[in-house]
């Protein structure tokens, strides 16, 4: 028999009490049975989502040194700019050209007793060519965000835990 990809509406969890458990029996059933589902209602809208693919043809858009002024190899973070090939994943090239960015935060120096991921934090690089990437793509982020903070809520609850039972992983500092 064939499956089905669930389609859930994110807006079920404010339409009272018998729609939200309704909702979280459904996202349970859909990660547990299924693995995956689309999600409707997050409140991300066509216009938005067009800009940030707007966004991101731009930037791939944009002439190889444009993009190679901002390549990773030059981030200590590993913020930026990948082109084709120039990953490898089980010693093959990956063919795709790639911009990686993270959640802004203040760089962390490096020193004695504090744990080595922490030099992951930090600045993305941005075009000098495309100045409006950056507000973009920071716009799309926390709007992202947010979808996936409302999400990773419901799964606690779908769960029988408290809503805040996955804050420690999500809030503060990066872990």
């Amino acid at each position: 028999m064939p499956r089905i990809i669930p389609v859930l509406d994110l807006d079920r969890l404010e339409q009272g009490p018998s729609e939200l458990r309704t909702f979280l029996f459904d996202l349970r059933t859909a990660a547990r049975d299924v693995g995956f589902f689309y999600l409707s209602g997050h409140g991300i809208t066509q216009p938005e989502i067009d800009a940030v693919l707007g966004a991101a043809r731009g930037f791939f858009a944009l002439p190889e040194t444009d993009k190679l002024a901002i390549e990773m190899v030059k981030s200590p973070q590993f913020r930026g700019y990948t082109r084709a090939g120039g990953e490898l994943t089980k010693g093959k090239a990956d063919w795709r050209e790639q911009l990686d960015i993270g959640v802004e935060r203040a760089t962390i120096s490096q020193r004695p007793g504090v744990p080595a991921w922490t030099r992951l934090q930090g600045p993305n690089q941005w075009p000098a060519a495309l100045p409006d990437l950056k507000p973009a793509l920071l716009a799309w982020q926390a709007k992202a965000t947010d979808v996936a903070i409302r999400l990773l809520k419901a799964f606690a609850l779908s769960l029988d835990q408290p809503e805040d039972a996955f804050d420690p992983i999500y809030h503060g500092e990066p872990n």
